[in-house]
């Protein structure tokens, strides 16, 4: 496997006349690229340009974290794309940084899959992009919210109930996951629509996923993480200041023993996987440039071959679910 780039990274934004959420695309092309900006932060792709023309390609539909937006990890994106995968990411609807209004509550838990299904729906119907993608190479990746997000489109029935319970001890210790704790007729509304006090959404396309500093472990339970049987990688935190490790990290951890591959990387933080701070938001929002004793850009570095490694594994088939 070489780690070399083969392409240039082509960029896509708002690819459909009417979004149901905004949908931006990065994929293997062979036009020179120029420089772009995502929220400020500078970078280089080939806007508007062509496909490569030996697809078809592996495509990963990415989930960004709460609060966030579709750019959060276009540095990831970009260096898959110059390595022969498409990576789709919608900006999910009321947990984004210009509406957060249903940020960590139940109704986005339920939401953020559907949003993807419907962004691959729309990618597998679009007449020109279609043809690019390899439709048996589909992956999900996330991180925070958004790696929950895509560990419920393999499978994992979210446990609402096992949520509302640990709350009920723990919401003075753990305000960024008990703020929006359901309630009683929140889980009566899941076992009318589930049978069951859990969010269950699965996603048969996927066949593998990654799962960055994935939130709401309080909600995963042996019976909910049974039925995934698609490879997983989890990419954690060396220090995870926002989510508490024995009910996130070393609780995936203890569940899924044997069936996922975990890597920690050093020296990063909570929000290491966001891009390099521009000067705007290390003045006013210097929490999410914090890192641990190690540089963002060679955070992003071992992240980048950690995760290509682990995809072209399963892309041919050294790495199988169960």
């Amino acid at each position: 496997m070489t780690d070399q780039p083969q392409y240039t990274a082509g960029f896509r934004d708002r690819l459909f006349d009417k979004d149901p959420f905004p949908l931006a695309i990065w994929y293997p092309a062979e036009a020179p690229e120029k420089p772009v900006r995502h929220m400020g932060v500078a970078s280089t792709a080939a806007r508007g340009a062509a496909f490569a023309s030996d697809g078809p390609f592996p495509m990963v539909v990415f989930s960004h974290g709460s609060e966030g937006h579709r750019f959060n990890q276009f540095w990831l994106a970009e260096y898959l794309a110059r390595r022969g995968y498409i990576v789709a990411a919608p900006q999910h609807a009321g947990d984004n940084y210009l509406d957060p209004s249903d940020a960590r509550q139940l109704t986005i838990i339920e939401r953020r899959p559907r949003e993807m299904e419907i962004a691959l729906d729309l990618l597998l119907d679009h007449g020109d992009i279609a043809p690019h993608i390899d439709q048996d190479k589909i992956y999900a990746l996330g991180h925070s919210a958004g790696g929950a997000t895509v560990l419920k489109m393999a499978g994992w029935d979210f446990d609402a109930k096992a949520w509302q319970s640990y709350c009920a001890v723990n919401a003075d210790k753990d305000h960024v996951i008990c703020q929006y704790a359901p309630q009683d007729h929140h889980i009566e509304g899941l076992q009318g629509r589930y049978g069951g006090p859990v969010v269950s959404v699965r996603d048969d396309r996927i066949s593998a996923v990654v799962a960055i500093t994935p939130a709401f472990g309080v909600a995963a339970t042996d019976v909910g993480l049974t039925d995934i049987n698609v490879p997983m990688l989890f990419v954690e935190a060396d220090t995870d200041e926002i989510l508490l490790d024995h009910v996130n990290a070393a609780h995936f951890r203890k569940l899924l023993k044997g069936r996922a591959k975990f890597v920690r990387i050093k020296g990063a933080g909570h929000y290491s996987f966001l891009p390099k701070c521009t000067p705007y938001i290390a003045e006013n929002f210097g929490f999410l440039c914090r890192d641990f004793g190690r540089d963002r850009d060679a955070i992003h570095r071992t992240v980048e071959q950690v995760i290509h490694r682990f995809l072209e594994h399963v892309k041919t088939g050294e790495i199988q679910g169960r």
